[in-house]
């Protein structure tokens, strides 16, 4: 997942004004002493903008911090995907393939649900409290899930390192602002974008060398030998004021309705799908019960959100077909973006054979196309003010691509699936900067923040579904299709549970039916692809072209 961030000019105007305007204190007789170095002050302006002025750290210190702070987000970053390339050796050496969709979403699901909580908590307990709490919570979660004894404890942990994740993520931006003016803060926040960036590359490419290499709990254990060096610094360098509100009142007006209709909503609905013709029949209490409970509390959190004195979503958010335009098309957008990012290695590793390493670096053509669609886009929206238009392109190239990729089988050539996926790529780089900029318009400078916290959520929903949906479509289909050969039940088991095995357990014609099994039953999941991609681009036609001026 990669982030890109609002431009200079569309900040809070009450803050900017309050940083640049002197206040009624400051007017005072020329001549006064206050007065003069004040003005002196105002001539000055080259150290009232300098980075960290405003936090009174010095500008090594700033850079320093700066470091800290991406230190933390790049390894919240690597974990969305480092794991992508290890699932087929972690599910087989724990005989569990078929949960095996849960050490995605599992990280994915608490980090979504934390992004607004955090945010509202440190405008109690302060940004820099918050940070150190999450760094703790990230750290302990990466231990627990490099020290996994079962499939069970690996998930459930994961869960824990997205509670810090989450929270990393959702407090470095905010952090930036406190520690420069905001009409400057855009350049700095820039930086969480490469970050992303490198991470999308590397996260594969490491999970792969770790799993094939060394052992896959490398790819947690990473974050134990990483994460102090952030932690560190945000103790030791990091100065921030501590809130002026009133604790007690500010946690009596918290939205924590909403927050628990909204985390159990979006967690019923996703066991749900993710165990319906897996672990349950589809016709079972439990998979009946839980979608029904999610959208019922999902219902319910609307409903509170218009009681509420500070609601996580704004009610005239929901009135507003352009964003709830936007809302929907950030949904398909991260489907398309993580389903595609989880199960390609997958097919890789399955069909062609290919060692997690070799997987990881079969990935790249797509990170690349993201890498070059992303700042394309973002210079065509620089240099002719258009808003949408890279969504409405981003979005048409994901349909070309993902139904090019619903031709994939046991016989598709590399050349095919490397230009397929480079076309894909560039389509989800020019539609990530093209959604969140026009939703970004679509509300006026005091909204900003708030807005730009709910696409980034609704993409991580949409994230987490992606795979969840993808696995259990998959699933279904590849038992169905195993069934249809010439193999014992306990055959069947036995390569739903360990799916690295069956190049050396199996020779023959049996051995290419099983691959092509594999191939055929992932066809369910790239049509589920092909489907995101083409409401994203339904979806993002409701929304509204906006028109920059200079």
């Amino acid at each position: 997942m990669t982030t890109t961030t609002p431009s200079e000019n569309s900040q809070l105007p009450d803050q900017r004004e309050s940083e640049l305007t002197p206040s009624s204190d400051g007017d005072l007789e020329k001549g006064s002493p206050k007065g003069s170095s004040e003005l002196e002050a105002a001539a000055s302006p080259a150290e009232s903008t300098r980075p960290g002025a405003k936090a009174g750290l010095t500008l090594k210190q700033f850079w320093i911090v700066m470091l800290g702070l991406n230190v933390g987000m790049f390894l919240t970053a690597l974990d969305f995907n480092i794991i992508a390339t290890a699932v087929p050796i972690i599910s087989s050496e724990f005989q569990s393939y078929q949960n095996s969709s849960w050490l995605g979403t599992a990280y994915l699901v608490s980090f979504a649900l934390v992004l607004p909580i955090y945010g509202k908590l440190s405008d109690v307990f302060g940004r820099r409290n918050l940070f150190v709490v999450a760094t703790f919570i990230f750290i302990l979660g990466s231990g627990l899930c490099g020290g996994a004894k079962d499939i069970d404890m690996l998930i459930a942990s994961r869960v824990v390192q997205g509670l810090g994740g989450g929270g990393i993520y959702g407090l470095v931006n905010v952090i930036v602002t406190d520690l420069v003016p905001l009409q400057h803060a855009g350049k700095y926040i820039s930086f969480t974008g490469l970050v992303w960036a490198i991470a999308d590359v590397a996260g594969p490419l490491l999970g792969g060398a770790f799993s094939q290499y060394a052992t896959w709990r490398w790819c947690f254990y990473i974050n134990l030998c990483i994460s102090p060096i952030s932690l560190a610094i945000t103790l030791l360098v990091l100065k921030l004021p501590e809130p002026k509100t009133n604790m007690a009142e500010k946690s009596k007006g918290y939205d924590y309705g909403g927050t628990l209709a909204l985390v159990g909503g979006t967690t019923m609905i996703l066991l749900g799908i993710s165990w319906g013709g897996v672990n349950f029949a589809w016709k079972s209490g439990q998979v009946i019960g839980t979608l029904i409970g999610g959208v019922v509390l999902l219902v319910v959190f609307v409903i509170v959100e218009h009681f509420v004195k500070d609601p996580l979503l704004p009610p005239s958010f929901l009135r507003r077909r352009a964003i709830v335009a936007m809302f929907f098309a950030e949904f398909f957008y991260g489907a398309n973006l993580l389903g595609m990012m989880y199960y390609v290695p997958q097919f890789f590793q399955l069909v062609f054979g290919d060692s997690a390493v070799i997987s990881g670096v079969g990935l790249l053509p797509l990170m690349l196309g993201l890498a070059v669609g992303n700042p394309i886009a973002g210079f065509i929206t620089s240099k002719w003010g258009i808003s949408l238009a890279n969504a409405w392109v981003g979005a048409a190239l994901e349909v070309l691509a993902s139904g090019l990729i619903t031709r994939w089988n046991a016989g598709t050539s590399r050349t095919e699936a490397v230009i397929e996926l480079i076309i894909l790529g560039v389509g989800q780089g020019a539609a990530m900067e093209g959604l969140l900029i026009s939703s970004q318009a679509a509300v006026t400078p005091m909204l900003i923040g708030a807005i730009t916290g709910l696409v980034i959520f609704m993409q991580t929903v949409g994230d987490i579904f992606g795979i969840a949906i993808f696995a259990a479509l998959y699933q279904n289909q590849l038992r169905s299709t195993l069934g249809k050969l010439d193999l014992s039940q306990m055959q069947i088991s036995s390569i739903l549970h360990d799916i690295t095995g069956i190049r050396t357990a199996y020779s023959g014609q049996l051995k290419t039916d099983i691959i092509s099994s594999y191939a055929d039953s992932l066809k369910t999941g790239w049509w589920l692809m092909f489907a995101c991609a083409a409401a994203l681009l339904i979806s993002s036609a409701f929304g509204k072209q906006h028109k920059f001026t200079s």
